[in-house]
């Protein structure tokens, strides 16, 4: 896997989210109430569908999407109305990659 890196912004600051870091990383739950779980890292999205009771979320105050190279991060805007994929766990939450972070879209209304 690649070095993948999150930012998180959390009130005026910067959170950086990487594999190894002790953080808390936002979610949101279909019904929109946002919630913390411990951040976990990164994890492969088929590896992710074979946790027993993981359940899909949406990763909030994600801004950029970065990759950690030898020469720093090299970060992507995360683009309006998108959101990192993630994976809850009972122990925590995960951002799902494949080749790359994955995005998901806004919620659909409910009827």
């Amino acid at each position: 896997m690649v070095d993948l890196v999150l930012n998180r912004r959390q009130n005026y600051a910067n959170v950086r989210l990487a594999e190894g870091v002790r953080e808390s990383v936002g979610y949101e739950l279909p019904s929109g109430e946002r919630r913390f779980a411990l951040w976990l890292g990164f994890i492969e999205r088929s590896r992710a569908r074979r946790l027993p009771g993981a359940r899909p979320v949406r990763l909030a105050d994600i801004t950029r999407i970065g990759i950690d190279t030898a020469h720093g991060v090299e970060w992507e805007d995360l683009p309006p109305g998108r959101y990192v994929h993630g994976c809850l766990t009972h122990q925590g939450a995960y951002a799902v990659y494949d080749a790359t972070v994955c995005l998901v879209g806004p919620r659909s209304p409910r009827p």
